[in-house]
């Protein structure tokens, strides 16, 4: 079997690899628009999804039994900045991808990674959101998922080759994830509110947040690429997957908890600039679909808070 990871450099690319690779073997090219990661013992070519001439040859020398399609732009903050470009490398590089597959006949295993954010803002009387559950999508990031998994599945439909299966994951977390997202951010400002000077002065015991009351479905990011492998084994073509613990956690717990790690006591201060106009007020998604095919939660979220404060603490940011 020959796999292709699209974003096999990023964060989840990454975990991704090493969990297939007692699976699939050495088969695995990985693309990215940065350089892969050279302890992993796969190939790995340079390629935006959007560079037609690009992907057709590499398409060509290595025929792809299945892909994982995790490439994108992934941060909403940046989507709402620029959802032009938004729209561009998310829709237009699947999209991109899906017809030089539909060209080429072949028969592939296609696992789009889209996310848990299409769903918006749902009445509480609906959770935990099931799959069925229309999309309502709130940003530009969010919008240009919904419109990628339009197309996935029109090729499904129109194309008796192509296996398309979709993963919907909702919060994920772990070591390695870039500091720009709340768990590693908080992590990172109470570090430095611990190695600081002046760490005894209430003056630099004030920590910048956003909002504390929404609600997140967190998972360790073992658990997330443990649930896309299973879905490149066993799950159905044509249908989608909550990629979820089943349980809602507080932002403001995840620093409490984190606080209470560093052992101080550290005041949140709210910073305008990382408010959300539209943000999701509750976030949780009903996993049991996922579990239907064997998957099991491994790591609590308050361990995978303390495997990254911990991680930080020792190593500083990656």
């Amino acid at each position: 079997m020959r796999c292709l990871v699209t974003g096999a450099e990023g964060f989840v690319g990454t975990y991704l690899v090493r969990e297939l690779l007692p699976w699939i073997g050495p088969n695995i090219l990985g693309l990215g628009v940065r350089e892969g990661n050279r302890n992993l013992p796969i190939q790995f070519k340079s390629c935006d999804l959007r560079d037609h001439e690009t992907l057709v040859k590499i398409l060509n020398e290595f025929h792809p039994d299945i892909i994982y399609h995790l490439a994108g732009q992934a941060f909403v903050p940046k989507a709402i900045e620029d959802p032009t470009e938004t729209l561009d490398i998310n829709v237009k590089g699947t999209l991109n991808l899906l017809e030089l597959l539909r060209r080429s006949g072949r028969k592939v295993r296609f696992i789009y990674v889209s996310s848990a954010d299409v769903y918006g803002n749902i009445p509480s009387k609906d959770l935990p959101v099931k799959e069925e559950y229309f999309p309502q999508p709130l940003n530009p990031y969010s919008a240009s998922k919904v419109a990628a998994e339009t197309y996935c599945l029109q090729y499904y439909r129109a194309n008796s080759n192509m296996e398309v299966i979709l993963a919907r994951p909702f919060n994920h977390i772990g070591i390695g994830q870039n500091s720009k997202f709340v768990v590693p951010n908080f992590c990172k400002q109470v570090l430095e509110i611990v190695n600081s000077e002046n760490s005894k002065s209430s003056e630099s015991r004030d920590i910048l947040v956003g909002d504390l009351n929404p609600t997140r479905d967190f998972l360790h990011v073992q658990d997330v690429v443990s649930a896309y492998a299973l879905l490149g084994k066993s799950g159905r073509p044509g249908e989608t997957y909550n990629i979820c613990s089943n349980i809602e956690t507080k932002i403001s717990d995840i620093l409490s908890w984190i606080i209470e790690f560093a052992g101080i006591n550290i005041v949140a201060k709210p910073d305008p600039e990382r408010i959300r106009s539209a943000e999701t007020n509750r976030s949780v998604g009903d996993n049991s679909k996922l579990r239907g095919l064997g998957w099991k939660q491994t790591v609590e979220v308050k361990e995978a808070v303390r495997e990254i404060f911990l991680h930080l603490k020792e190593n500083g940011e990656d």
